[in-house]
């Protein structure tokens, strides 16, 4: 299998939650301490042997990431940018879709600006050195309290963990359940925004998507080909990583993510 070196970055979200600065400015060009949620991902990207950064975009916002690209694209002299356009939002694997012409038969990673992560070193590199030994979609994963899973993508995991030498525990995965009920939910692991994915889940995402006579909101998540790939064959694995993860996706979480950056800066 060919080496890690595209990145997804699905930033065509509408940013509900983060009106009214989403009013003017797409949600993934909003600054946090100072710069847009986009460049922290790009800077990950920039440090992990990614080549080529493929941007799915809002129609409505394909002009503002394209005039970013052409100021603060030169920060990145490592990277190709492309831009793919979700016309409707039929959910996050419906926007990795978007970029099956550039990713095809390789493997690729995913990243969803809203999570930054703080960490030893970039969480992105750590992904892609754990998929270089597992060869399998690798997901990251954070623990969260019981009370909270309802919220999240979460887990149910093979009982045994390994412990890695950059850090965390990687766990085998055994099913994936959006936002379920604190009764039903297998774990308190849950499912952050990033991976490092097979091309067979590109094609089994491709596949869904192709029978699909309307792509309605949210009606293709990637979890739907992570499962089908848990059904037909079984290597799904999580790294529940050992940094700090500041979600950045509401107004309130937005101010703490500010104030914690004020405190221990990122470099």
């Amino acid at each position: 299998m060919k080496k890690v070196t595209k990145l997804v970055l699905p930033v065509a979200g509408r940013g509900v939650r983060l009106k009214p600065l989403t009013l003017h400015t797409p949600k993934n060009l909003i600054k946090v301490h100072g710069r847009p949620l986009l460049e922290y991902a790009l800077d990950e990207a920039a440090q992990s042997g990614i080549r080529d950064v493929i941007l799915i975009v809002n129609p409505a916002h394909s002009g503002n990431f394209r005039h970013y690209l052409k100021v603060g694209g030169k920060r990145y002299p490592s990277l190709r940018f492309h831009i793919r356009v979700q016309e409707t939002p039929g959910g996050n694997g419906h926007a990795i879709v978007k970029a099956y012409d550039l990713i095809k038969n390789e493997p690729f990673a995913v990243r969803f600006c809203d999570d930054i992560i703080v960490g030893k070193e970039p969480v992105l590199n750590s992904l892609v050195r754990i998929f270089n030994s597992y060869r399998a979609p690798i997901l990251l994963l954070e623990r969260v309290p019981r009370s909270l899973v309802s919220r999240f993508g979460v887990v149910g995991i093979r009982a045994a963990a390994k412990k890695t030498k950059i850090g965390g525990k990687i766990y085998g995965i055994t099913k994936i359940i959006e936002k379920p009920a604190l009764s039903l939910a297998p774990s308190n692991l849950t499912i952050v925004g990033g991976y490092v994915l097979t091309p067979r889940i590109l094609d089994s995402l491709k596949s869904v998507a192709d029978t699909l006579p309307v792509i309605a909101d949210d009606a293709l998540p990637l979890a739907v080909a992570l499962q089908i790939e848990l059904m037909l064959h079984g290597e799904v694995f999580g790294w529940e990583f050992p940094g700090k993860r500041l979600d950045c996706g509401t107004l309130e979480r937005l101010r703490k993510t500010e104030k914690f950056l004020d405190e221990h800066p990122v470099s």
